[in-house]
This record gives structure tokens, C-alpha cells and sequence, in this order.
């Protein structure tokens, strides 16, 4: 998989949110990355800026599990009932510190997650995920 030029991290603890940001700018310092500690204002403005957006643009949401309000399932679920052409867009990568094998076996065969790796992100995972 090629390195998108666009990052979306959703992640209620804005601390990794920070570690995402410097570890993706380390690897793709031209990114855009764009960074929610709330999962509904991150739907929100995937839908808005998709929709508004006439342009082919690809990128990597990294999406934490344990979250108030809603979490990284019911985020899934509700990005679920978006575009197909959202689906094509976006690929999920769930970024968590639960160790509930549940979660693992979930990411695994949930068809919009692409991947299931452990906080904190490091640049050895994204080589990992993009390695081409």
C-alpha cells in the first residue's frame, strides 16, 4: 500500500494524538494530518470534507477502540452506512492499547478495518503498513 498524502487519527487522548502527528510527519512530512479527539466531530467532517471534495484522495484513519460517548465499533458502524466511494477512500487501521483478544478477533474480521496494531504508533508500523 502506497503512503497516502492524508492521515486522520481518531483518538479521545490528544497526548497520542501529538505522537501520531510527529510520528506521520517524520515519514510524510508533505501529509496532511488531521486529528479528533471526538469520534462524531471526525465523522462529521469526514462526511463534509469527502462530500464538498470532488478530487481522488486516499487516506489512513487510525482509529482507538476505548473512547466515551462512542466507540471505535460504533464509529464503524455508523462510517459503515457512508459511500461506498468513502470506503474505497478511507482505510481504517485500529490503534489501540486494549488487549482484550475480543478486539483483536473483531479488527480481524470486520470488513472495513485493514489492519489491528498497538499504541503507541511508531514508525516502524507505518513502514509496516506501507511498505510497497
Amino acid at each position: 500500500m502506497k503512503l497516502p498524502s492524508k492521515f486522520i487519527v481518531v483518538d479521545d487522548d490528544p497526548g497520542n494524538n501529538l505522537i501520531c502527528k510527529y510520528i506521520i510527519g517524520s515519514i510524510a512530512p508533505d501529509a496532511n494530518i488531521h486529528l479528533f479527539t471526538d469520534p462524531e466531530k471526525a465523522l462529521e467532517w469526514i462526511r463534509e470534507d469527502y462530500h464538498n471534495s470532488a478530487q481522488d484522495q486516499h487516506a489512513a484513519l487510525f482509529l482507538d477502540i476505548n473512547m466515551p460517548v462512542i466507540n471505535g465499533w460504533e464509529f464503524l458502524d455508523k462510517f459503515s452506512s457512508f459511500p461506498s466511494l468513502l470506503h474505497e477512500q478511507i482505510t481504517i487501521f485500529i490503534l489501540s492499547s486494549s488487549i482484550d483478544p475480543e478486539d483483536t478477533q473483531k479488527a480481524e474480521i470486520h470488513p472495513l478495518v485493514n489492519g489491528y496494531y498497538s499504541k503507541p504508533l511508531s514508525r516502524e508500523t507505518i513502514k509496516q503498513i506501507f511498505s510497497t
